[in-house]
């Protein structure tokens, strides 16, 4: 990688670190409880499983964390810059080596047609969980499923100019564009309001929390018998 654009991976992943937290915070619950909020989808009865080996993948599929497409972009910016994802690959690697992860395989038996599924889950899923922190991909952090969605829209009023749509979260895929392809101002700025953001949705998750006398949106919305 270029000496003269490591300060993009610097970028990238400062963007992830703001946003880890507020996943683990706010949102692990309902990726460790993935089949209890699929059961929230309108197509849930379909896809119906019986699990018989391994962890349920949810979204950490072998080969997820690899996407490095931003939907929606143009085309000239539909991937994040090649010189990120150089410098991303070449951290994993080391992550790899020092944690022995490589993912692991799965098996489920599905309902509807009794077919016998069988997968692998990300490279990058070990028993702790993912390995990667600041070297996720875009997929990793964009990606939020519509229950998980539905209940930050209940959260800040309906504000989906906040949240954004269900394929990016808060506009990371923008974000992205503008740290692998704008000048150095440009992406300062879009941290800090990506920054803003974040913090903002966060305050108004802590508030409607505190308002509850509890800490997890999981149990408010999906545990709850009034929802």
């Amino acid at each position: 990688m270029s000496v003269n654009n490591e300060w993009r991976l610097a970028a990238y992943k400062e963007l992830v670190d703001c946003l880890n937290p507020f996943f683990s915070i706010y949102l692990g619950d309902y990726c460790r409880n993935c089949r209890q909020v699929i059961g929230r989808l309108s197509e849930a009865a379909e896809e119906s499983i019986d699990l018989l080996e391994g962890v349920y993948p949810g979204c950490c599929h072998r080969g997820a964390g690899d996407i490095f497409r931003l939907e929606g972009e143009s085309s000239e910016r539909a991937s994040i810059a090649p010189e990120i994802i150089t410098g991303l690959q070449r951290e994993r690697q080391q992550k790899l080596q020092q944690s022995g992860a490589g993912g692991g395989n799965y098996s489920f038996r599905r309902h509807r047609d009794a077919a016998l599924v069988k997968g692998a889950h990300c490279l990058y899923f070990a028993a702790q969980g993912c390995i990667l922190g600041a070297l996720k991909g875009p997929l990793c952090i964009n990606f939020i499923c519509p229950p998980m969605r539905a209940d930050l829209l209940a959260v800040c009023d309906g504000d989906d100019c906040l949240v954004g749509p269900e394929h990016d979260f808060l506009f990371v895929y923008r974000s992205l564009a503008v740290i692998s392809y704008d000048g150095r101002d440009e992406v300062v700025r879009e941290l800090s309001d990506f920054r803003q953001k974040v913090q903002a949705l966060e305050e108004m998750c802590r508030v409607f929390l505190a308002e509850r006398q509890t800490k997890s949106l999981y149990t408010v919305f999906t545990c709850s018998p009034t929802g």
